[in-house]
């Protein structure tokens, strides 16, 4: 039996409950990208951060909390086991995942913070493997957590490109000035609040052609300057996962 075309009507509704889906993903994406890059958060900050009204993220919240997405306890949100799981398992089959491995143990073991590699998907930096330490407190850096625009992981890629953007809310000449400061030193370093300081020196990772496809960086507490130690470890890791990068058949082709 041939199905029949659908009334203006029906088409006319069928767009609304489309939009109405969309809408309910974005606000519940907002509010896991919050957690993420927060840690834990109560339903106001949450709220506000996410740009949403707060019986509007109230209900969203219960719902991934039934789902198993977000945690809550004693009144604040955190991501829950189910978007941890498949970070992890985003992360396990990332080309750069296998090659990063020993650098990032390395570089955990010589600086004793939170270490990570983050390489660019669909236009955003995104964290695709790392290794704990203190900083993961304050800024969890769990696989698939998006890095913000002006962070060092942003600035080392951007560093290599022939006329890189600024990120929102920063001039064309700061942003070429701190480009510059980076193709001179190699690296950058970038201080940055959340619920307390945070500082991420970032170092790129260049494939066989001289290109940079990611970052390997070192997340610590507080905004004092790495000790020379610290960004000689930083670039040594980069070094290393570049070489490796001509070696192992899947990331060839990066």
């Amino acid at each position: 039996m041939k199905r029949g075309r659908t009334s203006p009507h029906e088409d006319r509704a069928n767009r609304a409950a489309a939009q109405v889906g969309r809408g309910v993903l974005e606000g519940a994406f907002l509010l896991l990208e919050e957690l993420a890059r927060t840690g834990d958060a109560g339903l106001t900050d949450l709220a506000a951060r996410a740009g949403l009204p707060k019986a509007t993220a109230h209900r969203l919240l219960d719902q991934l909390v039934a789902l198993g997405a977000v945690e809550r306890g004693s009144g604040r949100y955190r991501i829950g086991a189910a978007v941890a799981h498949l970070a992890r398992s985003w992360g396990t089959y990332h080309p750069l995942t296998r090659a990063a491995a020993l650098p990032l143990r390395r570089l955990s073991a010589a600086t004793g913070a939170s270490v990570a590699l983050a390489a660019p998907v669909s236009g955003s930096m995104v964290i695709v493997s790392g290794r704990p330490g203190p900083a993961d407190e304050v800024f969890p850096h769990m696989p698939g957590l998006i890095l913000p625009p002006d962070s060092a992981a942003n600035a080392v890629m951007s560093a290599s490109a022939p006329s890189a953007a600024p990120p929102p809310e920063h001039s064309r000449a700061e942003w070429g000035r701190r480009l510059s400061k980076v193709r001179e030193r190699g690296v950058d370093l970038h201080c940055c609040e959340v619920e307390a300081d945070v500082s991420c020196l970032a170092a790129p990772v260049h494939a066989p052609s001289g290109r940079a496809v990611a970052a390997i960086g070192v997340c610590f507490v507080g905004h004092q300057r790495p000790s020379a130690t610290t960004v000689d470890a930083a670039q040594r890791a980069a070094r290393m996962l570049s070489s490796s990068l001509a070696i192992l058949p899947r990331t060839r082709r990066l």
